[in-house]
Formats: C-alpha cells, structure tokens, sequence
C-alpha cells in the first residue's frame, strides 16, 4: 500500500527540525569562513597582452637580415620562449626575486594563449602576493625580450665574424695580386697609370697620356705577355669585387645590430598591473555555496530522521 506524505506533513516535519536545518547551515557557514579567510590563501593573478609581429608580409620581397629573427619572433616561438625555464629564472632575477620563488613553481602558475587568428598573445601568471605577481610577470617579459635580443646578437656577430675573416683573406690576396701585376708591369717597362684598369676600370674606357716610349714598349708587348696581364688584370677585378661584397655585407650586418629594436617587433599592448582582489577564494561565493548545501544537508537529515522514526514503529 503506497503511503503519501501531505504538503502539511512536509512543513510540520521541517518545522520540527528547524534546528537541526539551522545547526547545520551555520557549521557549513562557520566552515566556509574558516576556509575562504583562514584555510586557503588567497592567489592573485596579473595579466599582459602582447602584440608578437616580426614585420614580414607575405609576398614583400625577403631582406637578408629578415633571416635573423622572422623565425623566432612569432607568436607560437614567443609562447614557448615565455615557458621556458631559463627564461623564467631570469625573470626571477629581473624581479629581484630570487630564493622566494622557484622556476618550476612559477612555470606552474603561468599560463599562455595565441588570441585566434591574430598575433596577440595573452599571459598570465597567479602567485600568492600582489604586488610580486606584477614584478615576476613584468621580470618575464624583459627576459623574453633580453633572450630575443641575445639570439639575434648571436646569428648576427656569428656572421659578422665569417664575413670578417672573408674580407681579410680577399684583401691579402688581392694585395698580393696587384703586387705581382706592379712587378710585372715593371719588368716590361709598362706606365704604372695602366694598374688603374685593373683596380677600378670596369667598362675599360679611360683616358691616358702616353709618350713615345711607352708606346713602343706597349706595342713591342707579345700576345703571352698580354695573355698573362690581362689574367691578372681580370683577378684583381674578381678580388675587388668579393672585397667589396664582403666590406659591404659586413657594414650591413653592423647597421642592423646597431638600429634594429626588439620593441619595434614585440609591443606590450596592457602592461602587468598590481592585482586589487585575490582570483581566489571568494567568500561570498563560497558562503552562498556553503549556506544552501548546509540547508540541504539539514533538510535531509530531518527528513531521515523521520523516517527512522516511522520505520522503528
């Protein structure tokens, strides 16, 4: 036989539990106080967005020295670099935090994101203090930008030396070069102005003033002899060239370190700020948690203690 239970019953029952209810409700909400204000420490959380955009379009025709940071100024690079533990131990340092705060510890609390289809990067770090939430996070970003910077240095003083030793053996060999083509110049009696085609002539049209004699000794010239100056000639031309490109590249490569600027790239759009109230707890969530669980708690012990009751009738 199925018992109903009248919606009287239901409020009688309540009623006569109501400090059960209420005993129940205050432990819940002497608890959740004790937890949110006492228990738990409170975590802060700062924030930045930056904007990562190494200038390259596609399409734009590719500068040499594009090479030097198009790969490692990114957005998914940056995100990496950000988590990278040497990084954040720079930023440690950056904070003038260090022995309060361990790499590992703070990787734990940071947490990245690429904004979608943009080059906006989003980080954010939680820690326990306000204000040293703030410091670590700006201490993390001036190392990412200080980590950049120092690859970049590196590729470029890599190459710098490269094209360094290339124009010091181009230049010994084309010192050598016009020495012998002097000396041979000398031994057929040849006017020394004729060194000027082979140094900086390149269309072979110049004027000189020649006297009779050196006219006859240039006439009186064999095809071998010519032959073998002009092989000469044409070797102080190939090694003047490479000179150049070697002089040329290396002054390039010494402008770029001197005016390229990591902040032109990667632009901090909102800066870290010291955080007013903890992400967590919140005690007033967790007391209306707290309040209506413990309500429930109560109701349901009332009920089953009148069922209890009934039952042992």
């Amino acid at each position: 036989m199925d018992e109903t239970i009248s919606l009287r019953e239901l409020i009688e029952t309540i009623w006569r539990g109501k400090w059960i209810i209420a005993s129940t409700t205050i432990v819940a909400l002497m608890l959740s106080a004790l937890a949110s204000f006492v228990w738990i420490k409170p975590t802060y959380s700062a924030n930045a967005t930056v904007s990562v955009n190494n200038g390259i379009v596609p399409g734009k025709q590719f500068d040499e020295t594009d090479s030097y940071f198009n790969e490692i100024i990114t957005p998914s690079a940056y995100m990496e670099r950000v988590q990278s533990l040497s990084v954040i131990e720079e930023g440690i340092k950056n904070a003038h935090l260090q022995g309060k705060y361990m790499a590992e510890q703070v990787k734990g609390s940071l947490s990245v994101e690429n904004v979608p289809n943009t080059n906006l990067v989003r980080v954010t770090l939680k820690a326990a203090n306000p204000s040293d939430t703030k410091k670590l996070l700006d201490g993390i970003l001036n190392a990412v930008n200080q980590s950049i910077w120092k690859d970049i240095q590196t590729g470029v003083e890599k190459d710098l030396h490269h094209f360094m030793k290339l124009k010091q053996k181009e230049h010994v060999q084309l010192q050598q070069t016009i020495k012998r083509y002097r000396q041979e110049a000398a031994s057929l009696k040849l006017p020394p102005s004729l060194l000027l085609d082979a140094v900086i002539s390149y269309n072979n049209q110049y004027i000189m003033t020649l006297d009779s004699d050196h006219l006859r000794n240039i006439s009186s010239l064999s095809e071998k002899e010519l032959i073998a100056l002009n092989e000469l000639s044409n070797q102080i031309k190939s090694l003047a060239d490479r000179y150049r490109q070697y002089v040329n590249k290396e002054q390039q490569l010494r402008d770029f370190i001197h005016t390229f600027s990591i902040g032109n790239k990667i632009l901090t759009i909102s800066a870290p700020v010291v955080p007013q109230a903890p992400d967590s707890p919140k005690p007033l969530l967790n007391m209306a948690i707290a309040f209506v669980a413990g309500a429930m708690i109560g109701t349901g012990m009332v009920f089953f203690r009148r069922y209890w009751e009934e039952s042992g009738r």
